[in-house]
């Protein structure tokens, strides 16, 4: 039983932050904080914009798949929803990086 309910409240978690994401502005604190995201506003907002929507569509399918009780379904989407994010954001700061 808990098999199943650990990782649909996992799910619904996820959903809930990525509505949040996108709403949250750039700060030391909360959200992807990475080195490119931390040094361009612009960067910051499309990186989460995308993972409020990778997190939300990451989170529904957790929760369609926690039936399955399959730990390594789990990881492959948790994997995909923390990668897609970062590897997007860092191809937005290599596209928009300043000559130097």
């Amino acid at each position: 039983k808990i098999e199943v309910i650990l990782p649909a409240f996992l799910g619904l978690l996820f959903i809930i932050t990525g509505n949040y994401l996108p709403k949250c502005k750039q700060n030391y604190t909360i959200g992807i904080k990475l080195p490119w995201t931390l040094h361009d506003e612009a960067n910051w907002d499309y990186t989460h914009r995308l993972a409020g929507k990778v997190w939300s569509v990451g989170g529904c399918i957790i929760i369609l798949t926690s039936f399955l009780r399959n730990a390594y379904v789990l990881l492959v989407i948790l994997l995909v929803m923390v990668l897609v994010p970062t590897v997007a954001s860092y191809r937005y700061y290599k596209a928009n990086k300043p000559e130097e």
